[in-house]
């Protein structure tokens, strides 16, 4: 892990991985997508003793290590309530996505990390005292839903603040502009609350580590309200169906998907849909079996 200042510390990877040690003790912030991701995230501070582990959310590239490290440490694991029923039960992820139970291509470790206990549900900002032998450290989660159900970020002690999923980087918004997203209204609702959060440095799970966030909040939101602008047009030229609108955003993003990817752009695309619907922009409706969306 790199240190970024005083007892806080990261791990660049596809998906990053927090800490913060005082001594040879560490606290985990996610774990990474397996095993191996928080073994080699670890293996260069030695004998080292994990005594917490704060999930940000219940994806499996944020919880794959989960497993693992109760395994071998036995510490406190912290989550949101909520995510944390997905951490513990992985099959809930593939079957909201699919709408049942998930066919077998669905339960692969990208979409389900291997279950694991969380000792600690907590859907609140009070601050999270943690024991490092005869000092307490105190953490402070960060509500940042809309990604997921109930996502938080967490301040530690030094002032660095890890966002988990809240951000991506500009250039991942430039390559993937169809920002994964379960609540559009939480997730614009989170950026906003991000412009006035106050930090020392600040970690993004897929970006790294950056002094200011203000210009990937910007291009995070325009991609976002890119996204619902499609939709609306889209749907004014004549009403659809969700797979006639996701058939339009395909062309105008490019996709190349699988079947999984399929499913998660759709429910990227539902989120923006009912975003609009609660806003009064669209309808729904229900025509010769089809659900048809309308201006």
């Amino acid at each position: 892990m790199q240190l970024i200042r005083g007892n806080s510390y990261y791990y660049p990877s596809q998906v990053v991985i927090g800490g913060y040690k005082v001594d040879d003790q560490l606290v985990l912030i996610d774990s990474g997508n397996d095993d191996s991701s928080i073994r080699k995230a670890i293996r260069d501070f030695g004998d080292i003793k994990v005594i917490a582990l704060f999930n940000t959310h219940s994806h499996a590239d944020h919880c794959g290590g989960n497993a693992y490290i109760a395994r071998q440490f036995n510490p406190l694991i912290y989550a949101p309530e909520l995510e944390n029923s997905f951490i513990e039960s992985p099959i809930l992820e593939p079957t909201y996505l699919y709408g049942a139970y998930p066919m077998q291509l669905l339960q692969n470790k990208f979409l389900m990390a291997k279950p694991s206990k969380v000792t600690h549900a907590f859907d609140a900002c009070d601050p999270i005292d943690i024991q490092f032998k005869e000092e307490s450290h105190q953490f402070k989660p960060i509500s940042l839903a809309g990604h997921s159900p109930n996502q938080y970020g967490y301040l530690t002690p030094d002032g660095i603040a890890y966002l988990g999923d809240a951000l991506i980087s500009t250039e991942m918004v430039s390559k993937h502009p169809l920002i994964f997203t379960y609540d559009v209204t939480a997730h614009l609702s989170s950026l906003n609350s991000l412009e006035s959060l106050h930090a020392n440095g600040y970690v993004i799970a897929h970006g790294g580590y950056f002094d200011d966030i203000k210009s990937v909040i910007a291009s995070n939101r325009t991609a976002m309200m890119t996204t619902l602008n499609h939709i609306i047009t889209e749907v004014s030229k004549d009403p659809c169906t969700f797979d006639q609108l996701h058939e339009s955003l395909g062309i105008i993003y490019n996709l190349t998907e699988n079947v999984p990817q399929n499913l998660l752009n759709r429910s990227v695309i539902h989120a923006h849909v009912r975003h609009l619907v609660d806003l009064g922009e669209l309808s729904v409706s229900v025509e010769k079996g089809r659900l048809l969306i309308t201006k």
